[in-house]
């Protein structure tokens, strides 16, 4: 690597403050973890919310959510911190990606919140009763969810390509996780036949684990490197 390359990766390091590598890597975590948590029964034929009555039933519905809400909103904030702290604004194509891919994480935490407490119409389901807040968040999962899956698929390629997050791994988790994830959230309305791919989104969590210590380990070898300097 040429001196002018070394210094502008420094200068890209030193914007990304180590609470960036630490909150990506804590939510890579919580949402791995909350994911293989969730409820998995997906028998062939029911309907929307015939299939969603029978997942507000499991007793692992509260607490995979919970955990996939905490680690929404910690990616949610190290992007938005990734962002405007300018470690990506050396490279005009991947501060666009990381702008939208805050903006869908921000999205995808709110209707994270939502996913959390929906399950409390599951009696309302059953009586045939109105449930609006289910409604609305089949309607908002569908936008907000393919939003962030596509988003970190991009981000983790453009990213590697430009050198300014990630690598060749992340990225290829990226892809396979942000593909799989978003196919499944785009689809889940109209058909049942992609389901199967809902638990790809995992590969999203281990996305972030691996840019979040990617992050940290660039920080600590630049400021090992700064004396020197």
């Amino acid at each position: 690597m040429s001196t002018m390359q070394q210094t502008e990766e420094s200068i890209r390091t030193r914007r990304v403050t180590p609470q960036v590598g630490w909150g990506l890597l804590g939510g890579g975590a919580f949402f791995f973890v909350g994911g293989s948590m969730h409820p998995g029964e997906d028998p062939p034929g029911l309907s929307v919310k015939e299939h969603l009555h029978l997942l507000f039933q499991d007793p692992a519905w509260y607490p995979s959510h919970a955990l996939l809400l905490v680690g929404m909103v910690l990616i949610a904030a190290s992007l938005v911190a990734l962002v405007r702290g300018g470690a990506l604004a050396s490279v005009p194509r991947a501060q666009r990606v990381g702008g939208i891919a805050a903006v869908a994480a921000v999205l995808g935490a709110l209707d994270m919140l939502l996913h959390l407490v929906v399950a409390s119409e599951a009696s309302s389901i059953a009586a045939g009763e109105g449930t609006p807040l289910t409604d609305l968040h089949v309607v908002a999962e569908t936008l907000t969810l393919p939003a962030f899956a596509f988003s970190i698929a991009a981000l983790g390629v453009i990213g590697a390509s430009t050198r300014t997050i990630g690598n060749r791994l992340t990225a290829a988790l990226a892809v396979v996780g942000g593909v799989t994830y978003g196919l499944a959230g785009a689809t889940f309305l109209f058909t049942d036949s992609l389901n199967f791919l809902f638990p790809g989104g995992g590969v999203i969590g281990l996305w972030a684990v691996a840019t979040g210590i990617g992050l940290l380990l660039r920080s600590r070898a630049t400021n090992l490197a700064a004396p020197a300097t």
